[in-house]
């Protein structure tokens, strides 16, 4: 087995995956922006905490 058949491999793998999408609808684009609103509200949290930390112990950011 050569590299080209990896990737095709690879490609053909995806290519099988991605059918089903049409059957799970809108939910999976929906499901997306859910959990990468959550996830980047999360981490705009946690860096205004470990920036009031900095600002406390410091007194200025890095």
């Amino acid at each position: 087995m050569n590299s080209s058949d990896f990737w095709y491999a690879v490609g053909g793998f995806f290519t099988e995956t991605f059918k089903i999408l049409p059957i799970l609808g809108d939910s999976v684009n929906w499901t997306f922006i859910v959990f990468i609103t959550v996830a980047l509200t999360v981490w705009m949290f946690m860096q205004a905490k470990y920036n009031s930390v900095e600002m406390k112990e410091s007194g200025k950011l890095k």
